[in-house]
Formats: structure tokens, C-alpha cells, sequence
């Protein structure tokens, strides 16, 4: 790919987006992307590359610049020390009029290398994951290096009131340089309510997300394992990864004994998630991830499905209990089985009547026209300052 390309319009502003993997930029900038190139920005975009890097190149006039050194597995000094030399010189190298860091390595290295090159930038924080979730030197390390980090962007927008306020509480960011948006923002009309490819009398829980730990996927498999040895009339779809690695991510061999026993089907990766969450009654996401807004609750509330989650950070967002969903407390098998059970026992008319208000809620909150004016207008304020 090339790594200089001359803009045709020079008096166009300079936008980039970095993100951990291409399939991050695909997947959940899109919306963002087309806006700015709409608004007559031009575009560059920097990740890791893969196979999305093709489609992007499709759908969108951006130009994207693979970032070798980029790892987002590893904790290696050296390693992250080649990404920050690299970061800044693309950035020295394309002169983008500001930046924009998703993810953790961007949102830490990348400003730094953002402010040795003269860059202003945006962070977007989407949850604080794995570190905050998870005890250990990282869950100490991460905000030091988020206050660090932070002392260089114009902006650090979160998705929660929760990060938000620990975040300025910790003294990581200052109040007057954050900004709230609702969510990460969900394409309503790609994401719209469609009919099940196929009938059944039997109720279909799917579980979306990587394999790992925090998001509840081993309490998620031994609730459906308990309840199907009672003889509960239902399906446990899990679409999604295990996640090599990650240090959180279960086992290909754990994975292997629940498919073998029954507990549950694997639908895998799937690039589209639609024909998936289509086919289910209820999406369920027992997380205890330390979620900003967790995507694929909002992509399941677009499509009309009710939604089972936990009261933690991120998640609770989501949900009216009673209206449009169920709340449990993390990291509780038991209440997770009951509030499936409930699911069970409510009538197919209560459970499309909770889907019907999930697709209002996120069009009225969460929807791409909630927050990519949020962006766009913080852009403009950024480069007219």
C-alpha cells in the first residue's frame, strides 16, 4: 500500500483515525468516516492491517496505512516503543489536521507520539475492559498511563457517566476535557428489525462477543447446561472467538466440551451478525467486562430483541428492567438461570413487545444520529480554535 498520497483537495482538512485492527475501523467507524468525508474532510485512516482493510477501501474514499508494529497482545517494552516511533512518523509523514485514538494503544502511545509531532487529538475511551475488570499490576498501570496519555488530547470522550467520573475523580483527565456521548453510536437502518430465516417452537438465546472471561461466556454455558438438563424448551447460540493471546480468553478445548455436550451451538466469527441476531428471541450478555456501551446489546436493541444483561458499568445503560429487558447482578449463575427461565415463560407477544421498545430506545439514544454530531461538531470546534 502506498504511504504517501497527494490530497485533491489541499484546502480540505486532515482527519485520521487509529484504531488496534482494521476490523475495528470497519466495523464501528464507518458511520464516522462517511460523515467526514461527506462533510468534506479527507480521511486517513491506521490499524493493524487485515482483511476488512479491502473493504474499507470499497466503501469509503479513506486511504488506509497499515501500522506494523501495532500489537495489541503484547506487553513488550520494545515492542510498544517500535509502535510509537512508527506512529509518530506516519503522523509526521501524512500531517493530519488532527487525530482521532480508539483503543488502548492508541489512546496511550498514540499521544504520545501525537504530541512529538505537533498533532492535536481526540481520545475516545469506549469502557476500560480488561484492566479494570481484572486485578492485577495492569488494573494499576493502565490509569497511569491514561493520565499521562491524557494530557495531550483536546478531548477525551467516554460512553458512561461511570468512566467519566472515576476517570476525573482519579485526577487521570480534567473535567473541562471531557466530553459525554451517548454510546458508540449503532446505524439504525442497517440494523433494523428483519423476520427468522427459520421457524421453531423452541426459545433462542444467543450469546455476541469474543470469548473471554469478563464477558460471562463460561456463566452464560453452565446456565444453559443447568437449565437444559431440566428440559428447558430453548436454544444457546454463542457466536464469536476465543481470543489466543488474550490472558481472559477461554480455551479452544473448553469451548470443544460445551459444543459436545449439547450445552450450546457455535456459530463462530461472523463478519455480519444480522442473520444471527434475526434468528434469536433474546440476546444475552452476562458481562462483568467494564463495557463503555457494549455494540452488539445496541445491534440486538436495533433489530427488535429484548435484552439480558447485568447491572454493571456500561451494561445497565442499556436496559428498563421489566420495559425492555432483564438486569442480574455479574458474575451470578444463579440469577442468570431464573432471569432465563423468565424469559422462557414469558409469552412471545411480552417478549416482541420488550424488542419493539429495545428498537425505540436505541433510536432515540444510541443511534448514529445521537453522537456523530457530537464528533463533527467537536472536530469543527478543534479546528477553527
Amino acid at each position: 500500500m502506498p504511504t504517501t498520497v497527494q490530497n485533491p483537495n489541499p484546502s480540505a482538512p486532515k482527519i485520521a483515525l487509529v484504531a488496534s485492527i482494521a476490523w475495528s475501523l470497519w466495523n464501528y467507524r464507518l458511520s464516522l468516516i462517511r460523515a467526514l468525508e461527506n462533510a468534506g474532510y479527507e480521511v486517513v485512516l491506521f490499524a493493524a492491517e487485515d482483511a476488512s482493510c479491502a473493504q474499507i477501501e470499497q466503501h469509503t474514499s479513506a486511504q488506509f496505512f497499515p501500522l506494523h508494529q501495532l500489537s495489541r497482545r503484547s506487553l513488550s517494552g520494545l515492542q510498544n516503543l517500535r509502535f510509537l516511533v512508527e506512529m509518530f512518523a506516519a503522523l509526521r509523514r501524512q500531517k493530519p489536521d488532527l487525530v482521532l485514538f480508539f483503543t488502548i494503544r492508541p489512546n496511550t502511545l498514540g499521544n504520545f507520539a501525537a504530541a512529538l509531532a505537533g498533532v492535536p487529538s481526540i481520545s475516545t475511551l469506549e469502557g476500560m475492559g480488561i484492566s479494570s475488570s481484572t486485578p492485577g499490576w495492569l488494573s494499576w498501570l493502565t490509569p497511569k498511563l491514561y493520565r499521562w496519555a491524557f494530557r495531550h488530547p483536546s478531548k477525551v470522550i467516554f460512553l458512561n457517566k461511570d468512566d467519566q467520573q472515576e476517570m476525573i475523580q482519579k485526577g487521570v483527565v480534567k473535567a473541562e476535557k471531557t466530553l459525554l456521548t451517548p454510546g458508540p453510536g449503532i446505524d439504525v437502518q442497517h440494523f433494523s428489525p428483519r423476520p427468522k430465516s427459520q421457524t421453531s417452537d423452541k426459545i433462542v438465546f444467543l450469546f455476541v462477543a469474543r470469548l473471554l472471561a469478563e464477558k460471562g461466556i463460561r456463566e452464560f454455558a453452565a446456565a444453559a447446561q443447568t437449565l437444559k438438563a431440566k428440559g428447558i424448551h430453548a436454544e444457546f447460540r454463542v457466536l464469536g472467538a476465543v481470543d489466543p493471546g488474550n490472558p481472559n480468553t477461554i480455551l479452544e478445548s473448553e469451548l470443544q466440551t460445551w459444543i459436545q455436550a449439547w450445552f450450546i451451538q457455535h456459530l463462530g466469527f461472523q463478519a455480519d451478525v444480522r442473520p444471527a441476531i434475526a434468528d434469536a428471541d433474546v440476546l444475552v450478555l452476562p458481562s462483568y467486562y467494564r463495557e463503555g456501551v457494549p455494540r452488539s446489546v445496541l445491534e440486538a436493541m436495533a433489530m427488535g430483541k429484548p435484552i439480558l444483561t447485568t447491572h454493571s458499568i456500561g451494561c445497565r445503560e442499556t436496559v428498563v428492567e421489566g420495559e425492555n429487558g432483564l438486569l442480574i447482578p455479574p458474575r451470578d449463575q444463579p440469577a442468570l438461570e431464573i432471569a432465563l427461565q423468565k424469559f422462557v415463560d414469558f409469552s412471545p407477544e411480552q417478549r416482541a413487545a420488550m424488542g419493539q421498545k429495545s428498537r425505540l430506545k436505541v433510536v432515540a439514544e444510541f443511534g448514529d444520529a445521537q453522537v456523530i454530531p457530537c464528533y463533527l461538531d467537536l472536530i469543527e470546534s478543534i479546528l477553527k480554535a
